[in-house]
């Protein structure tokens, strides 16, 4: 009983008050893989699986991606349509998960989502060329109207 410490809480005292804003958002940041030994060392292909299991989205740079197959995990590359077209849609940068270097210093990176969260997240390729190309038909020809209109 000599070292049990007691905690007084005011009766009707907000719990997490006293934070700042920057604090409460870094509490929900995910600190990744552990590489301290101390804390209890996870493996890059460890972590990965867990992530796997878990069904999260996987950041991976260009060097670790070459070593891991996403197909066998049931993962497809996030694609986002990009409409300044400075890159292809799948590029991806952040912090890789497996080596936990920035995805930018190290050529690039790439994510991946599970293939059951792919349709909820992501537009697929083929459709996203299919509606760019249908928009440009439309303004084209809307185009050919009005300059016709003129005459």
């Amino acid at each position: 009983m000599a070292n049990s410490s007691i905690i007084l809480v005011p009766k009707y005292a907000k719990l997490g008050k006293g934070f700042t804003t920057k604090e409460v958002v870094k509490s929900f940041e995910h600190p990744g893989r552990q590489t301290n030994p101390s804390k209890g060392y996870q493996s890059p292909a460890f972590y990965l699986d867990d992530l796997g299991a878990l069904k999260k989205c996987i950041l991976l740079c260009n060097v670790c991606r070459a070593k891991w197959n996403p197909r066998t995990h049931h993962y497809r590359a996030m694609y986002v349509a990009d409409v300044s077209g400075k890159t292809d849609g799948y590029s991806s940068n952040g912090w890789c998960d497996a080596c936990k270097e920035f995805t930018a210093n190290v050529g690039g990176g790439k994510a991946f989502v599970h293939e059951e969260e792919y349709a909820k997240i992501c537009i697929d390729p083929k459709i996203a060329r299919r509606n760019a190309r249908a928009a440009w038909g439309e303004h084209h020809a809307y185009d050919i109207i009005v300059k016709e209109g003129d005459r």
